[in-house]
This record gives structure tokens, C-alpha cells and sequence, in this order.
């Protein structure tokens, strides 16, 4: 597959293709020089403006500063997830906050990328999965089964074995209707950046198994979605795992009406899956780093997906 270079122009190597992007960068945090109190990095850095769906922070649970385990001396987030945990409420099940930088609050976006490092360590065991980050917008409450058309999400999950997926809550208003549309890219012809497994009441799967995430490795993880502008048009989620392209579906509503945009960052990771089978096996940890939100936009060559 060929790679994405991050410029003002992007370049598919091995392909006469070329396009120019926008360069505007809207939000950006990398890591910290020193230790901090999580909670004023949350507010101040990821611009966590409200409490609602959060869990995990504070000063005896999950989310916390720790130095790189690549690069001593900087200091990046780490999320704690104990033995036992998973969705059901309690401490130290991982983490979850929503983070709407400023410059979202002044315009209404409907095609933005997110980047962010994600690290696993050795002692991480993926059991059958659980969550990552990724984008969201509208009312912040589309997750945990529910499915609206006020809100959007598009998180992320690791599934058993380290397998990733885009793991979509959007609108079931799908063309000619949510069924129909879930059959027709469920199938084994499918081709895989493009698969969708639906379950009813819950989020959408999409490009399962396309790719794999592996231990002691910052994976750089690139999403951009593109809301409809009107309802019953098409959006899409593009996705790149260390500068491939791995999802690509231009054929989904992404909401109902226009009443929404997309608002920021859904740092959201705990195992599960709502039953305890999604069960943290032992005490574990993940990193973070890096993150930026931006108006870039790149699309992949036919040749590249299937390549």
C-alpha cells in the first residue's frame, strides 16, 4: 500500500496522484514536559468544557500523566485499566471524557481529520476488545447503545488478537432503508475497507480485521469524516493506521438533519463490550500522544485499498 505524507500536499507514492489540501490546523496537543494534574491538562489542553458521559479522571483512577515509555522526559497520558474491568460502572475501568477546542465552538464543520499515537505495551492482552478514540458531534450521548439522530460517533475499537475496526454510531436513516443498506456490504465479496457488520441498537462495524494492532509500537491513527450536508445525501469516515489506508465508506449518512456538526475530540477507552466476557484479564495500560484536529483531506487511489 502506499503512504500518506502529512504536507500541504499530499503525495501517494507508487501513483501519478496528487492533491492539494487546506492546512488549517484547529487543535493540537502532543504531550507535557513535566507531570501535571490530569484534570487541568483535560480542561486546559483537550478543552473538556462539560462532565457529561465522563469517567475515569481523577486523582485515584484511570486517566493519568506518565512519561513516554519511548521518549523519558515527556510526559503523555496513560489509561489504567484493572483486572476485572470493563463498561459496568466502578474505578479503574479505563477512561471517557468529550473535548470541543475553541475553534470548533465558532464554526460548523462538517469534514475534519483527527490524529492521535496510540501505544500498547506488552502486558497488554486484548481479550475481545474494547474502545478507542475517535470523533464526535451533536449531543454527546451516542454510545452505550444508543442511537440517535442528534449525535454521531466514531470511535475506535481493538477487537481479539489486536484486530481494529472504526466502530460508528450514525444514524439508522440509511438509504433505501438501514437493513437494506447493512446487507449490501456485509457480504464475504465485500472488499474489506468497506465491510459493515451492523447490530442492531448498537454501533456499526466497520472494516473489521482489516488491520492489527501490535505491542510496544506508537500507532498513528488518522480519521476524517464527513458529515451530509443535507439529510438523505452521503457522508463517509476515512480511515489510515500508520499512514495506510485501511477504511474507506463514501456511502453512509452520517445524520438525520443539519442541526449538528462535529464538535471535537470522544476520548473514550475501556474493555467492552457491556458483559463481564470483555473482562480486562490483569492490570494493564495504554498511551496516548499527539493529537491534532485539522481541515486536511486526502483520499486514496483504488490502487491503494485494494493493493
Amino acid at each position: 500500500m502506499a503512504l500518506l505524507t502529512h504536507t500541504c500536499l499530499v503525495l501517494w507514492i507508487g501513483f501519478l496522484s496528487t492533491q492539494r489540501i487546506n492546512c488549517l490546523n484547529l487543535w493540537t496537543w502532543s504531550h507535557e514536559n513535566h507531570n501535571k494534574d490530569i484534570m487541568s491538562v483535560i480542561k486546559d489542553g483537550f478543552h473538556m468544557t462539560n462532565t457529561r458521559g465522563m469517567f475515569g479522571i481523577g486523582a485515584n483512577d484511570s486517566l493519568t500523566l506518565a512519561e513516554d515509555p519511548e521518549h523519558p522526559g515527556q510526559w503523555v497520558l496513560r489509561v489504567f485499566y484493572a483486572k476485572g474491568s470493563y463498561s459496568a460502572p466502578g474505578t479503574h475501568r479505563g477512561a471517557q471524557f468529550y473535548g470541543t477546542p475553541s475553534a470548533l465552538t465558532h464554526h460548523n464543520y462538517t469534514t475534519l481529520t483527527l490524529e492521535y499515537e496510540v501505544y500498547f505495551p506488552s502486558s497488554f492482552d486484548w481479550n475481545k476488545g474494547g474502545k478507542l478514540p475517535g470523533l464526535f458531534g451533536g449531543t454527546s450521548d451516542c454510545a452505550g447503545g444508543i442511537v440517535k439522530d442528534t449525535c454521531f460517533s466514531t470511535r475506535l475499537m481493538w477487537r481479539a488478537l489486536g484486530d481494529g475496526e472504526v466502530y460508528a454510531y450514525v444514524t439508522h436513516s440509511q438509504s433505501p432503508d438501514f437493513q437494506t443498506w447493512c446487507a449490501k456490504y456485509s457480504h464475504a465479496s465485500t472488499p474489506a475497507y468497506m465491510h459493515i457488520y451492523c447490530v442492531p441498537g448498537y454501533g456499526i462495524e466497520i472494516a473489521k480485521n482489516t488491520w492489527r494492532f501490535q505491542h510496544n509500537h506508537w500507532h498513528l491513527v488518522r480519521q476524517e469524516i464527513h458529515l451530509n450536508d443535507h439529510p438523505g445525501q452521503n457522508g463517509y469516515i476515512k480511515l489510515w493506521v500508520d499512514r495506510r489506508a485501511e477504511v474507506h465508506v463514501t456511502d453512509v449518512h452520517m445524520r438525520a438533519n443539519t442541526n449538528f456538526g462535529i464538535d471535537g475530540l470522544f476520548f473514550s477507552t475501556f474493555f467492552g463490550g457491556g458483559d463481564s466476557t470483555y473482562a480486562c484479564p490483569h492490570d494493564t495500560y495504554t498511551y496516548f500522544r499527539n493529537f491534532k484536529i485539522f481541515t486536511d483531506t486526502a483520499t486514496p487511489s483504488h490502487s491503494e485499498l485494494v493493493g
